[in-house]
């Protein structure tokens, strides 16, 4: 029986362990592409000396004044990129926000919680 189950557990593994990678390797929609067809693809960016993180916008909620961001990784916070729910020092900046709208944000935290002190709409 071991033997069966053994190539069946090996399959998995190998699915798994292929299928994260690939979802580690996706870029964000409007995020430069690191490799295209074997060349390298490089964006011109204006340098900056604002500490401003990159992102996407998945969901607003300008009741609750929080938004909810799909990220890149934030080096003096978050050192990979995910999606989190951030509460909004001024409510009024999410005006003309939506999902898919592409920002520059300054995150600033609050004991446990992380507030954006700063949102510039990219798009």
């Amino acid at each position: 029986m071991a033997r069966i189950c053994t190539p069946v557990w090996l399959t998995l593994a190998a699915t798994i362990f292929v299928a994260a990678h690939a979802s580690a390797l996706e870029t964000l929609p409007g995020e430069p592409l690191i490799e295209e067809k074997h060349h390298v693809v490089q964006e011109k960016v204006a340098p900056s000396d604002e500490p401003l993180a990159s992102g996407r916008v998945v969901a607003v909620d300008r009741a609750g004044g929080r938004i909810t961001l799909e990220y890149r990784p934030i080096p003096a916070m978050f050192l990979e990129g995910g999606t989190r729910i951030f509460q909004v020092g001024d409510p009024t900046s999410l005006k003309g926000l939506g999902p898919g709208d592409k920002i520059r944000f300054e995150v600033e935290r609050d004991g446990g919680s992380y507030t954006i002190i700063r949102l510039v709409n990219s798009n």
